[in-house]
């Protein structure tokens, strides 16, 4: 596309990029799982949760690849191997130092933190466990990282470094555990978004330190690969 910026993060978004991607946003958070769901009961497909689920990250999977498929390439050939790799390994440093943060006050506030989004994963693993790891592991972080850090991070980052941090650590909480506002209670859905502002912190300072988006889509299926292996054995 024309009109791509460069800035500090590495290769930058058109503006045709910025405005598809907001645009999208809203089906990614809320409206295509609705969207889906809605269509199965009216043309009567019967589709279980699992298959909801696999639809959904094929769908979105591609449209990411339809909307930012330029900017995904020019991302990857800005790749620096070694500066990619420090990146990697400091950012799952700081991920893992503020997971053990977390379960520290945790522990020292006696607190009972459900793990909605983990059981809904483990759930599905049971189903289809090479299928859920594949949506997990790769097409998800895909995903969720050139929405959350290579488009609003990326917009918000050249105005504001605390006003990006802030705003995507919020909505990448947010959007694990939304869902489940309407099923459970939400003071224990809302103590269980904080797990996630470890990974949030970490995936914006990786993004900042590697100036690649590929630098939080590598650590985010890390990350992921490492927690789908650990519910999967529980």
């Amino acid at each position: 596309m024309a009109n791509a910026k460069s800035y500090s993060l590495g290769p930058g978004l058109s503006t045709a990029e910025q405005v598809a991607g907001f645009c999208y946003l809203p089906f990614y958070v809320v409206l295509l799982a609705l969207g889906i769901e809605y269509l199965s009961g009216l043309l009567g497909l019967g589709l279980s949760q699992l298959q909801i689920n696999v639809a959904y990250f094929v769908i979105n999977c591609i449209m990411i690849w339809v909307i930012f498929h330029n900017f995904l390439l020019r991302s990857f050939r800005a790749i620096r191997f070694w500066e990619l790799v420090q990146a990697l390994i400091l950012g799952f440093c700081l991920y893992y130092a503020g997971n053990l943060l977390y379960s520290l006050l945790v522990q020292l506030l006696k607190l009972q933190v459900p793990s909605y989004n983990d059981e809904t994963v483990a759930a599905l693993l049971t189903q289809s466990r090479w299928v859920m790891l594949v949506c997990t592991i790769v097409l998800a972080p895909m995903v969720e990282e050139t929405l959350f850090r290579g488009l609003i991070f990326g917009v918000l980052r050249r105005k504001s470094r605390i006003a990006a941090y802030a705003v995507t650590i919020l909505l990448f909480a947010a959007v694990h555990v939304w869902q489940y506002l309407l099923v459970y209670d939400p003071g224990g859905v809302l103590l269980s978004a904080v797990q996630y502002i470890p990974a949030g912190i970490a995936l914006g300072w990786t993004y900042e330190k590697c100036n690649t988006v590929w630098g939080p889509i590598f650590l985010h299926m890390l990350i992921n690969a490492i927690s789908a292996g650990i519910i999967s054995l529980l």
